[in-house]
């Protein structure tokens, strides 16, 4: 399999008057990247972007969506180096972590990503899951991922991901309809209509996604209603609003090790995203300020209580709103200025109803958690010296303020630089991550559902990580562009949760930390007209320990090393052939619990298989102008072509370790059209 690895990589905010005033003047400034219509970077999903405060992420859009056949957000992830999930169902997910970037995310509880949709919260804040069950893949125009922090374009977290929305780009009228169907009963449904009329767009969806699964209790359905429209209110001023609403249902795996009831036996998500956007388009400023509104209601049904099945069920009830606002502007020539705001608030609740005991003093309960505001302004700056066709140097320094109504304020410095020279370019960063843990750490203090006489929550600090990367890309344009990145975190004052009884110690373990630190390489070529080939390679090392002073080197999903390749081939004119491949090495699965007195000691019965797994998508496009048809495609998609047995999720007793395997080889046929 080595060989197989080798053979593949040879392959390979704030307003500005000044800048509203300065409306005629004509910006020089040079640009960074190419944006597709929905502004999201055109490049292939394996090689990162550089931007201009010396940061890197990664992009994955619409088109390259479409050519993976994803059917959730997860699998649109597959070709991003360092990106790494967990599920056990064809679709959807379960309680818990589910995502990880670059060795980031397998605490529990309280999230170590943020995961945003059109630039505001969706997640499951509560316990921290990413609730891809939540995110239809059909509303989505592309992805951004932050495989590290940014302060000038996210707030806490390690990492980030921001699901860019679909709407209506072009003038005239639209009608989307799509279906498809294969193994293990997957149907999928789309209908969409949309219209563009000089200042007025309107797009409006509807989908429909369920699966039988692929093992015993393991089906799944998603229902989706999503709609953008946009009005602009002049030349430079425009103003849009947002609204998806999906309703879905997962069920959970027999354990494999022992054939039994899982603990929990279904998950149902009710989720809807309000988001209302003023923005504006200068010739030398740009920006936005968004209100937002997003409902979640998470249920957990059948739970395992008392060692007896189904004996509890539990609702987790989610509202984040709040306004944002963001704005990049030059005040002069080669200058870029972002300034913006985060205004996030929360209203968080737990409630558990016991069916064993009904007279029991504590049934129903319900945990509700102090309701917590985080106000977070940032500001960045660079300056572009040089020529872009020959020696440039651009500096860059940015910071962010954290102000906490529960917990202790922070504040995240950045800086960074890009020296290059014409098509080579090497990109220096530093940047601080906050990581503020979700009020859940405090259930165990909340038996009346409110906190005790006294008690200061200002005490629990957030965790905080020091990020250091150096990045070289060489790009031939047209031809080919090569890249390696060398990145370290090194972390302290993890947060511990009492989820049980009322407890004497530290919120923070002062005492733990972490290190990870990693090479990633990345390349991208077009060896004939038509053709895309890409890879990305990263290696993984980290060490960790808590309080108890035991070092571990070996945390959860954070593989010594994965690699993912793949290929976009449009032939005959009418054809066209995608394909992807990942690689995950030494992978150990686990749950980084923040109620444990260290970090989790890992050993060999914890580890993954070793994960080796190619997907096909195969499409024919038509169209028939005279039936209105003007964009038709038929297609096929095989995922697991070479039937690897591989899982992300196991369990484990005395009496040895049960994978939840992932499907064999499989397949969907479908059809798209477009009048």
């Amino acid at each position: 399999m080595k060989h197989r690895v080798c053979i593949f990589s040879l392959l390979f905010t704030i307003l500005s008057l000044t800048a509203w005033a300065e409306d005629d003047s004509d910006s020089t400034e040079p640009a960074t990247f190419k944006v597709n219509v929905y502004g999201v970077t055109d490049q292939t999903p394996a090689v990162p972007t550089a931007d201009r405060l010396g940061g890197r992420f990664n992009a994955v859009t619409e088109e390259q969506i479409e050519r993976q056949g994803a059917l959730d957000f997860y699998d649109a992830l597959r070709s991003v180096p360092g990106v790494i999930f967990q599920k056990r169902n064809i679709i959807g997910g379960q309680t818990s972590h589910s995502l990880y970037i670059r060795g980031r995310g397998a605490s529990h509880p309280s999230p170590d990503l943020t995961v945003l949709f059109d630039n505001v919260p969706r997640s499951g804040a509560l316990f921290g899951q990413a609730l891809a069950d939540g995110i239809p893949i059909y509303a989505l125009g592309g992805m951004e991922v932050h495989k590290s922090p940014q302060p000038s374009r996210f707030g806490s977290g390690y990492g980030m991901i921001n699901f860019v929305p679909k709407y209506m780009t072009r003038e005239g009228f639209n009608v989307q309809a799509g279906a498809e169907g294969g193994s293990h009963g997957t149907v999928a449904e789309n209908f969409s209509l949309g219209y563009k009329d000089g200042r007025f767009d309107i797009f409006a969806a509807q989908t429909w996604l369920s699966t039988d699964g692929h093992v015993a209790h393991s089906a799944a359905r998603q229902a989706g209603y999503y709609a953008n429209t946009g009005v602009q209110l002049g030349k430079n001023w425009s103003i849009r609003f947002l609204g998806n609403y999906v309703q879905a249902r997962t069920e959970s795996p027999l354990n494999p090790l022992t054939g039994e009831r899982p603990e929990r036996e279904r998950f149902d998500t009710k989720t809807g995203l309000m988001t209302l956007t003023l923005a504006n388009e200068f010739d030398n400023a740009s920006g936005w300020l968004k209100l937002y509104y997003n409902d979640t209601k998470f249920d957990m049904l059948g739970e395992r209580s008392g060692g007896i099945d189904g004996a509890a069920r539990s609702r987790q009830t989610i509202r984040l709103f709040g306004l944002r606002g963001r704005e990049t502007f030059s005040l002069w020539e080669n200058n870029e200025i972002t300034a913006g705001f985060d205004l996030d608030k929360t209203d968080l609740t737990n409630y558990t109803v016991n069916f064993v005991n009904p007279q029991g003093p504590d049934n129903p309960r319900t945990w509700d958690f102090p309701d917590q505001t985080l106000f977070s302004p940032y500001a960045a700056a660079n300056y572009f010296f040089g020529d872009e066709e020959g020696i440039h140097f651009i500096p860059s320094v940015g910071v962010r303020l954290h102000h906490h109504t529960l917990f202790e304020n922070a504040f995240a410095p950045q800086t960074g630089a890009t020296i290059g020279y014409r098509h080579t370019n090497m990109n220096i960063s530093y940047a601080r991550a906050v990581n503020y843990p979700s009020p859940v750490v405090l259930m165990g203090f909340l038996p009346n559902s409110s906190l005790p006489v006294g008690f200061d929550t200002k005490n629990i600090k957030p965790e905080t990580a020091n990020h250091y990367e150096i990045g070289v890309t060489h790009t031939e344009p047209g031809k080919f562009t090569l890249g390696a990145t060398y990145f370290r975190d090194m972390g302290k004052n993890r947060t511990r949760a009492h989820m049980g009884v009322v407890a004497p110690e530290s919120f923070n373990w002062t005492a733990a930390r972490y290190r990870i630190f990693g090479t990633e390489v990345t390349g991208k070529a077009t060896p004939a007209a038509n053709v895309e080939i890409f890879m990305g390679a990263t290696w993984l090392r980290a060490k960790a320990s808590g309080n108890d002073g035991v070092e571990q080197d070996r945390l959860p999903y954070t593989p010594d090393f994965s690699f993912q390749a793949g290929f976009n081939w449009d032939f005959l004119r009418n054809f066209s052939l995608s394909g992807d491949y990942q690689h995950l090495r030494d992978m150990y699965a686990g749950t980084a619990m923040r109620t444990m007195p260290g970090f989790p000691v890992l050993t060999e019965a914890d580890r993954l298989p070793d994960a080796d797994v190619v997907n096909l998508r195969v499409v024919y496009s038509f169209r028939r102008s005279s039936a209105l048809l003007e964009k038709a495609k038929v297609f096929i998609v095989v995922n697991n072509v070479f039937n690897n047995k591989y899982a992300y999720a196991l369990e484990t007793n005395a009496a040895g370790t049960g994978y939840y395997h992932m499907p064999g080889t499989n397949f969907r046929v479908g059809m798209d059209l477009g009048f």
